[in-house]
Order: structure tokens, then sequence, then C-alpha cells
């Protein structure tokens, strides 16, 4: 039996000035996934991303959220994705519990406990009280990720999640994915150009370049028995590159 997208893109598309950034693109991403969004900066994988999330409109085509047409069904779509677009922002002169509780008042319906939870899930428990200012990057990142977890989604969105992290930030964010996917079982879509960490990490991915889809698949049925080049390869064979 085979299992509808949890997330779906069909045929789409969205130009600025003139030039087309991203064209009908059609991705899969199933239920369970750690799903690579690949291509290097500025092939369009932010743009699909803020179209996914509602911040910006394509021109043409339409994304499905676990069944719903986000266009015709916003809010039901929307309610069932968390997401990190580009670097999270915070207010620095507050703590991380304060600026997530800040967040909990656009969830409806959200019990406060939640607040509590996330930040014991992604590692913060201990510093939810010291302010946002006084945290390293890695630990904003964390505190990005439990803001995307507050309202129970099913599918998770980061954006270049490990840009700009040390090598113990990269190791923590990997971990952290790796444990929401096997024990709270939620999907995530992460857009990255750094392939080698991609295919230590998903079991999906699809390529990108100039705004159109090249390759989407898993890994082991495109690579075969993936060695520690083996998805660098793959995408460059794709890319022409």
């Amino acid at each position: 039996m085979i299992s509808n997208p949890l997330l779906e893109t069909r045929n789409l598309t969205k130009s600025f000035r003139g030039r087309k950034i991203v064209d009908n693109l059609n991705l899969k991403v199933m239920k369970g996934d750690v799903y690579g969004f690949l291509g290097r900066n500025g092939q369009g994988k932010t743009t699909t991303i803020r179209m996914i999330t509602g911040l910006i409109f394509p021109d043409s085509g339409d994304v499905m959220i676990n069944g719903y047409n986000l266009k015709t069904d916003f809010k039901r779509a929307i309610s069932q994705i968390g997401a990190i677009v580009e670097s999270p922002t915070f207010y620095d002169y507050l703590s991380g519990h304060e600026n997530l509780s800040l967040m909990a008042n656009l969830v409806p319906g959200l019990n406060k406990s939640r607040i509590d939870e996330v930040l014991e899930i992604v590692r913060l428990t201990n510093r939810a009280k010291d302010k946002v200012k006084t945290y390293s990057l890695g630990m904003k990142q964390r505190l990005g990720i439990a803001n995307a977890l507050l309202n129970n989604p099913q599918l998770i969105i980061l954006d270049e999640p490990t840009n700009g992290l040390d090598p113990q930030g990269m190791k923590e964010i990997k971990e952290m994915i790796v444990q929401l996917s096997s024990e709270k079982n939620i999907t995530f879509f992460i857009s990255s150009h750094l392939l080698h960490e991609m295919q230590q990490l998903c079991n999906r991915i699809g390529i990108i370049n100039d705004g159109k889809l090249l390759v989407e698949g898993s890994i082991k049925e495109l690579v075969g028995n993936p060695t520690d080049n083996s998805l660098e390869k793959l995408y460059f064979e794709a890319t022409g590159e």
C-alpha cells in the first residue's frame, strides 16, 4: 500500500524581476522522512521553503500538507508544520522561556506547559531563564527548534540549520533531528548545501539547480551502498558541475 505524501509541491513556480527562481517544482516528502533538499546557495531552496510555509505566494502551483491545500485551506495546512526559515530571531534581552511564551501566544489553545516540554526536548531546561544574548549560536538554533515544536507539528522545516555552527553545535543539531525523528515520529524537510552532512542524516533527498528538481529519491536507491563521497558524486553528475 502506497501512503500519501505528508508534503507535496505540484508544479510550484515563482519568479522575481523576470527571473524564474523556482520552476515547476514537484517534491514529495513521505511521513517519517528526514528529507534533504540540496543545492547551492541561490538555487531556489529558501524561496521554495518560504512558499511552503506561506510566507510568500507562488506564481502558480500548489503546496499540499497532509492532504490540505495551503492555498484553499491555509489554517489546517499550516497547523501541521513548524519551521525555521533562515536564522531564528529572538529578543536578546528576554530569556529563552520568555521568548517561547511570546511565541506560544500565537498558537491557539496551547497549554503553557508545552513550553517546558519543548525546552526539555532541546536540552535547554537548565538555561531556560537565562537571557538569549548569553546563548551560543547552537543554543539559539536549538531554541528555534523548540519554537518550531510548540504546536506539536507532524513536519519540521529547517533552512540551513547548521550554517555558522562549530562542530559541536552541528553535532548537537544532527543528534536532535535523529532523536525527534525516531522518538517523536516527526518528519523533517532540511535544506542544505552540505552534502556530506546530509548523506549522514537523511534517508531521502531532492537536488535542485536553477529552480528545477533534478533528482529525487532514497539515498540507498540513488547511490547504492553510500560511501564518503557518493552523494557528492551524484550531486555533481546531476548538476553537471
